[in-house]
C-alpha cells in the first residue's frame, strides 16, 4: 500500500481463509467480524506491506487521500490445473481414444481391472507430466498481458532492415510497460523467451541480448548486437506485437 496523497490510518487484523465469513457485498470482502491488532497512519510517500491473508482496513484522514495498491498474487493449484488442461485439452485430437487391444476375458463383466486403470492413468496424465510441454505452457502463461489495453503496435509493421538502420543510428530499445518478459534455459546457449504470451526459441545468436531484455527496461544496444541479424530479426517480432519500441531522440 503506498500512500499517494494525503493520509490515510491503516489497521492490520487477524489472519484469514476461505472459511472466514463476509459481509453480503458485490464488489468487496468485506469481513464480519475485524480485529485490529496494530495501525499506522501513512503519509505522503510512505509504503505499507500487508502480508498474505492479513485483514486490513484503511480510512482517509482529512480530503485529497490517494493510496495505490499493488498487488502480488501467487497462483493457486486449482488455477494452474485448470488454465494447463485447457490448454492441454485445446491441443488433442478428439480420435485420441483409449484401446485395449490384449483385452482378456474376466469372470465379471462389471470389474474394472488394475490394468485397464493403469492404462487409463497413463492416458490422462501422461501429457500432464511432461516437464517440458509445461515449461513452455507456464512461460507464455505467466507472461500474458494484465493490460493488453497499452498497445505500442507500430500502425505500419518494421522490417529488419528497418530494426538494423535503428540499430546502427544507435537508439535504445525500451519495453512496453505493461508487456511481460521470462525466459527459461533449456541447453548451453539455448533458451525460450517469453513476452507477453508468446514463446521466442532462443539459440547463442540471441540468447544473450534475451536475458538482457529480461533485466533491464531500457537497455542500449552494444556493438555486436547491432548488426546481427538473428537479434534484429528478434526485435522486429517484438516491435511487430507492440512489446518494444526504440527511444525517440530530439532528432526524430
Amino acid at each position: 500500500l503506498i500512500q499517494g496523497n494525503g493520509r490515510r490510518r491503516w489497521r492490520v487484523g487477524q489472519l484469514c481463509d476461505d472459511s472466514s465469513r463476509l459481509l453480503p457485498h458485490d464488489e468487496l470482502r468485506l469481513l464480519e467480524e475485524f480485529h485490529a491488532t496494530d495501525e499506522w497512519l501513512l503519509e505522503p510517500g510512505d509504503i505499507l506491506y500487508v502480508p498474505p491473508r492479513f485483514a486490513h482496513d484503511g480510512v482517509a484522514v482529512g480530503d485529497d487521500c490517494m493510496t495505490y495498491s499493488v498487488g502480488f498474487r501467487a497462483p493457486a493449484r486449482s488455477e494452474l490445473i485448470s488454465h494447463y488442461v485447457d490448454d492441454l485439452v485445446a491441443e488433442l485430437e478428439d480420435d485420441d481414444r483409449y484401446a485395449d487391444p490384449g483385452l482378456a476375458s474376466q469372470t465379471n463383466p462389471g470389474e474394472i481391472s488394475a490394468d485397464a486403470l493403469a492404462s487409463l492413468h497413463r492416458m490422462a496424465t501422461e501429457k500432464l507430466a511432461d516437464p517440458a510441454t509445461f515449461a513452455r505452457w507456464f512461460g507464455s502463461y505467466s507472461s500474458t498481458r494484465k493490460y493488453p489495453e497499452i498497445d505500442w503496435s507500430p500502425e505500419d509493421l518494421v522490417t529488419e532492415e528497418d530494426v538494423l538502420t535503428l540499430l546502427a543510428s544507435g537508439h535504445d530499445l525500451t519495453r512496453n510497460p505493461a508487456s511481460r518478459f521470462s525466459f527459461i534455459q533449456r541447453g548451453e546457449g539455448e533458451l525460450m523467451l517469453f513476452v507477453d504470451g508468446r514463446c521466442f526459441d532462443c539459440d547463442d545468436h540471441t540468447s544473450t541480448f534475451a536475458q538482457e531484455l529480461c533485466r533491464s527496461s531500457d537497455m542500449p544496444i552494444n556493438p555486436d548486437q547491432a548488426s546481427s541479424q538473428p537479434v534484429a530479426l528478434l526485435i522486429m517480432q517484438l516491435m511487430n506485437q507492440g512489446s518494444v519500441a526504440f527511444e525517440e531522440t530530439e532528432a526524430d
